[in-house]
This record gives C-alpha cells, structure tokens and sequence, in this order.
C-alpha cells in the first residue's frame, strides 16, 4: 500500500484562519487534527523519526564531507539585505570565487583561533562546531528570508556570548581586502552570516516511518542522504502511475488562494494513483500565522474534493505526531 505524506510546507494560510480551516478548504472531509510545530525544521524533524527539531546544519556538514560526530554544529549562510517594497529584507547570497572564498576562510580561521568555536567551510555556506552544547536558539530561514528581521533574534542563554563572535567574525571580514574590492565593484561583500539548523546528530540513526522522500530542499535532500532513504524528485512524481510506498513529498511551492486550483491540478495523478492503490493521504500545512500546523489524513472512502462550497467540517482536534 502507497501511504503518502504530502508536505505543503508553502501553505500559510492567511492570519485571521482558525486552525481546522485551512486544509479543509483545500481537501474536504477526512480526520483534521492540529500539531505543535514552531519552526519547518521541527516539522522535519518529527517526519524523519529525530522527535524534535531537524539538526539541519550537521545534516549539510556530513553531506559535505566535514565530519561532526561528537559536535553540535550551527550553519552561516552568507546573505545581504536588499530592498523590496520600501523595506531592507534579508536574502541568502551565492558561493563565491573559489580563491576569494578560500582567503577569507583562511583569515577567519587564524584570527579566530582562540575561541571555542571551530570553523569549516562548506560549497555555499560556512559552519561552526562546539564540542559544549550551546543554549542557542536560532529562527528558521523559512521565517527570514523576504522579510526584516530585526524581530528575529537568536534567543538562549549562550546568544550574547554567540553574539559577540558572529560580529566580530562579521567586522572581520567586511575589512579584508576581499570584500573590500568586491565592495569597491557595487557587488554585494559576502561579510554578513545568518545563523540557524543548530543541534547535533545523535548517536542512533532514527528509523522514519516514510522510506521515501522527494524534497527539493537541500537540507532535507541531505537528512534523506544520511537516512539511508532513496530520493525522488517531485517533478517527476505528478506523473507517475504508481507512487512509492510510504512516501513523503515535500511540496514546498507557495500555495496562494488564487493560485491553489493549478497547483492541485499538478497533483491530481499521483493522488489518482494513490487512491487506485488503496493507500493512505497525510497531508500538512506549513506553520501557520496563528501557530502550529493541520494535519488532514484522508482514505480512499473519505469524501475529497478541491474548493467546492463552503460547508467545513469543523475545527481540527489536537492530535499528535
């Protein structure tokens, strides 16, 4: 049987829903229930059998080839802020020049020597290990990217100690004569770090309920890599005859009202397959204005349907993962 979880991690819903009102409208009727969830990467972690937040940056590290076993670990993702809509949001930027990179990173190792924190430079991103266990909090780039930030702080106990290192690596780097020149050309430096997918990878492998996982996501590409799990690739999923079993997909595509009819009908034959196969539909939310996500499981005998009236069938009740 071709069990399905199908991840709508674009899917927001607008501030003033009430949890139960969301999928509903989408789907029609099956079991509706409300989960606790404050970030997309706890979400992921919860799917994937890690029972709590996604340790998203050691995850990218291990596929990188840097080894973390015994470290907790923290991703910089060089960004810039941009302009859009009379406000400055904060947007991730590209890996650069390889001789560029390379000279930076030797410049942030050797005057960062000192601290406890241990620098590795990954293709597109840098990431620091600790053998301590940092209380450290950082938001979701989910949360961050298109939007000001200045609300979204990095919350613990250790965030003033992490802090004052992330800035003076910062300061660091805005002076060498890298970005300088590159500053110097009206390109964007790549001096500024956004700190998040903290944690550590533990000493047991979960066993995931889902076998499958198709994500375009590079940290969820790279939590299935470490999994042992096969990947597939949702373009080629909205075709296909059969589904895999116990599959999860990751749809991370922005479902807007306006535009939710064409991107149901990109779904309409894999879930055609699944209900031929007699399998099982999961189907969640992305975290929601007003907090936490739906869950909506439908069987083949539920009743399903895409925008058709107005009638809801209720609020979801609390349920767990």
């Amino acid at each position: 049987m071709a069990d399905l979880c199908l991840w709508l991690s674009g899917l927001r819903g607008v501030p003033e829903d009430d949890l139960g009102a969301v999928l509903p409208r989408y789907w029609g009727c099956g079991r509706a229930e409300r989960l606790t969830a404050g970030s997309s990467l706890e979400v992921a972690g919860r799917l994937l059998g890690f029972n709590g937040l996604l340790p998203a940056a050691a995850l990218l590290a291990e596929s990188e080839g840097i080894a973390t076993e015994g470290h907790w670990v923290i991703a910089l993702e060089p960004v810039a802020f941009r302009g859009q809509a009379g406000r400055a949001v904060l947007q991730p930027l590209p890996g650069l020049e390889e001789a560029a990179a390379a000279a930076l990173f030797t410049s942030a190792v050797e005057h960062m020597a000192d601290t406890p924190w241990t620098l590795r430079r990954g293709a597109r991103r840098w990431y620091v290990l600790t053998t301590d266990t940092p209380d450290l909090h950082c938001p979701d780039p989910e949360q961050v990217w298109g939007r000001e930030p200045l609300a979204l702080q990095v919350t613990g106990t250790d965030a003033r100690r992490w802090n004052a290192f992330l800035n003076e690596l910062q300061m660091l780097l805005a002076a060498h004569p890298v970005n300088q020149d590159v500053d110097a050309d009206g390109q964007e430096p790549w001096c500024l770090f956004w700190a998040w997918g903290e944690g550590r990878l533990p000493a047991a492998r979960p066993i995931p309920r889902w076998q499958t996982v198709a994500a375009e996501a590079d940290y969820l590409q790279a939590a299935a890599r470490w999994l042992g799990l096969p990947l597939s690739y949702p373009k080629a999923l909205q075709a296909a005859v059969k589904l895999p079993d116990d599959l999860l997909w990751v749809w991370s595509g922005a479902w807007l009202y306006p535009d939710a009819a064409k991107s149901f009908a990109a779904l309409v034959p894999a879930l055609q397959s699944l209900w031929r196969s007699g399998g099982r539909l999961e189907c969640l939310t992305g975290v929601l204005a007003s907090g936490g996500i739906e869950r909506l499981t439908l069987r083949r005998t539920d009743r399903w349907r895409f925008w058709r009236g107005p009638a809801r069938p209720g609020h979801a009740l609390p349920g767990g993962w």
